[in-house]
């Protein structure tokens, strides 16, 4: 039985279609996450490779598993942006210390899934911060909890509420340095709203 003449132009357009709904920004923070994993940022012959290869897998996720579009786009500030990397990289070196003293450390490693409400309804912020905290030791976001923007993270070091607290907080601390350094003004203004009427809770 012979395949009606339009079935492969159909199934072209459709990959076609598909390719068009990669959002490229979502894409180079995948493999920006994915470079991290694998240590690609340190020079060495298999960099470049690990590059091309995390941008592909990155591309084949949102071909095969597309997600809703992203209209608000990156808004780019210079010297915010230095600050969230500083402060990212310092919560990076924190965060390692703590997991290698609570792994050496006798007795049970205590954790638990902690639940927190972003004050942005940026899906683009919300990714970007989901990727942020899966990147550092000792945290990785669960679940993701639509449309009311609640993270649900696993989190060690987090067995009683003091600690559930400095948790959350450390959350809403790299919000908002995303949102400050990549958000659209329209995010700036409902953080720093949020911040003012003090809707920081679940």
């Amino acid at each position: 039985m012979t395949r009606p003449p339009t079935a492969r132009p159909e199934r072209v357009q459709a990959l076609r279609r598909r390719l068009g709904k990669v959002q490229i920004p979502i894409a180079l923070g995948m493999t920006v996450v994915w470079m991290l994993l694998f240590d690609g940022f340190r020079l060495r012959e298999e960099s470049l490779g690990l590059l091309v290869l995390g941008f592909g897998v990155s591309v084949l996720i949102m071909v095969v598993f597309p997600l809703p579009p992203v209209s608000e786009g990156f808004h780019f500030h210079p010297w915010q942006f230095v600050r969230l990397l500083a402060y990212f990289f310092w919560q990076m070196v924190l965060s390692s210390f703590q997991v290698t003293w609570q792994t050496f450390t006798p007795g049970p490693v205590l954790s638990s899934v902690i639940a927190v409400r972003l004050r942005t309804d940026s899906e683009l912020m919300l990714v970007c911060t989901s990727i942020a905290l899966s990147v550092i030791p000792g945290s990785v976001v669960v679940e993701v909890g639509q449309p009311e923007h609640v993270l649900y993270i696993h989190h060690l070091g987090t067995h009683d509420e003091a600690g559930t607290e400095r948790a959350r907080r450390d959350t809403w601390r790299l919000e908002e340095r995303i949102v400050r350094a990549l958000g659209a003004r329209v995010d700036i203004a409902k953080l720093e709203a949020a911040e003012t009427v003090g809707t920081e809770s679940v």
